[in-house]
């Protein structure tokens, strides 16, 4: 009481508190050591969410563009004019605009006559900026003249050419609009990574003598690639109106664009359960220190404490507990994140080399920061609490509280019927804390379908 009672001195106000602080934190372990496991679950779930969630989309990225073969958002099937090219190219929305064109398709060579390769030209938006990130080798250069190709080992391979390099020449049969030709062909480069590989490219003056067209069905397509991931269903039905398609054609968006809001919405969901079960944990862990601890902040009171330095003794109290639970949780998601997931992923069969945890300084302080914004205000009204506590109200306390209703003989289990009873007399308390375990429940089922 003494060393208390030294608050009342102005000059050492703010360290005296902050003393106190700490001394409640060392006589109250057991109680604290919760409250720190709860922040340092909530910073972990938080950090392990984004990095994980984050990582996610990146290692998706990846998977599409290598299955896609380029780095595209939607596709005009069916073949298009100047007009619907045009019109794509001036909207505001959309980054590049790239297109490839159906030449024709091979028939023979003179080591096999069975060919199942196709003749392509693709212009150089397409070709050096949404389909160089798909590929991992090049050889050469894309073809300028109309007896040039660009090949990949697959094609040469179906041709019965697998030995032949960038400069040889073989003899090819092919067929276009016009009918079957054979021809000598240079092979001016040669390429490997992801997309169909069992294609030649061809130059446009190639492409320009076979007798097809941009606007023939089947044989233009029109790649397009927005500047925003995110792509809502109102945008992608107005440009679908703008471009005033015909029965034959179609505008295809790829997977994650055509769900991009929802993905939005899901990593938000998550982010928001895993914050609300944070700040439910966290009050019902303060709301039941607080009030096992009426009879103290009450004998505060009596030693001349007011209820602002009371309040500051609280807060410090968290954050202490919230500092040293947050730095806990950032490592332990640090570990899980870059260490343990990666190996469970190798354990599973995938290559280690293929998992690469994405990491970000926003996602180190956007954890901070909402679970030191959920710290605080879960310990916002336990904390008025301890303010509002006076000494003859202290002196009287009892730690179950709620409405006292009159007994009366009731059936069933005795044992069960009083156990209700207690549950139900603090109400509010009650509604928190299966509100806690519902969220909990649920975040945990989110999770587990997403693993899935």
């Amino acid at each position: 009481v003494g060393s208390e009672m030294c608050i009342r001195d102005r000059n050492n106000n703010g360290a005296v508190i902050t003393k106190m602080a700490l001394r409640s934190l060392k006589n109250n372990r057991r109680r604290n050591g919760i409250m720190v496991f709860a922040v340092m679950l909530s910073a972990f779930m938080l950090f392990t969410t984004l990095t994980v969630g984050v990582t996610w989309f990146h290692m998706q990225d990846i998977q599409n563009l290598r299955m896609k073969g380029g780095d595209f958002d939607a596709v005009l099937y069916g073949g298009f004019n100047e007009k619907q090219k045009n019109i794509c190219e001036k909207n505001a929305g959309i980054r590049r605009v790239g297109m490839n064109g159906i030449a024709g398709w091979s028939v023979s060579t003179e080591r096999d006559s069975t060919l199942h390769s196709g003749l392509i030209w693709s212009d150089q938006v397409y070709w050096e900026q949404m389909m160089k990130p798909a590929r991992t080798k090049m050889e050469g250069r894309y073809p300028e003249k109309s007896n040039e190709l660009m090949a990949t080992k697959k094609a040469l391979e179906d041709c019965g050419m697998e030995d032949l390099g960038v400069g040889d020449r073989f003899i090819l049969t092919y067929a276009d609009n016009k009918g079957e030709h054979t021809r000598e062909f240079i092979i001016s480069g040669m390429w490997d990574g992801y997309g169909d590989q069992q294609a030649f490219y061809v130059s446009q003056s190639f492409f320009e003598e076979s007798g097809f067209t941009l606007e023939d069905t089947g044989r233009g397509l029109l790649y397009l690639k927005f500047k925003s991931r995110i792509v809502t269903g109102e945008a992608q039905k107005e440009l679908e109106d703008s471009l005033e398609l015909n029965k034959k054609q179609r505008l295809l968006f790829t997977s994650e664009t055509a769900s991009s809001v929802q993905m939005l919405v899901g990593v938000l969901g998550l982010v928001a359960v895993t914050c609300i079960s944070a700040y439910l944990l966290i009050y019902n862990i303060m709301y039941l220190s607080v009030s096992g601890n009426i009879r103290y902040y009450g004998l505060l009171r009596t030693v001349g404490m007011t209820g602002r330095q009371i309040h500051q003794f609280v807060i410090r109290q968290m954050c202490f507990l919230g500092g040293i639970g947050i730095a806990a949780g950032l490592i332990l998601g640090t570990v899980m994140s870059f260490q343990i997931i990666p190996r469970v992923v190798k354990i599973l069969g995938i290559r280690q080399n293929d998992i690469r945890i994405s990491f970000h300084p926003g996602i180190f302080l956007l954890s901070v920061l909402m679970v030191g914004i959920t710290v605080w205000l879960g310990s916002r009204k336990p904390a008025r609490m301890a303010t509002a506590v006076s000494p003859m109200e202290a002196l009287g306390h009892r730690v179950l509280e709620g409405k006292k209703e009159s007994h009366k003989a009731g059936r069933g289990n005795l044992l069960w019927r009083m156990a209700g009873e207690r549950v139900i007399r603090d109400k509010k308390k009650a509604v928190l804390v299966m509100a806690a375990l519902g969220i909990c429940l649920s975040f945990f089922l989110c999770m587990v379908t997403l693993i899935q």
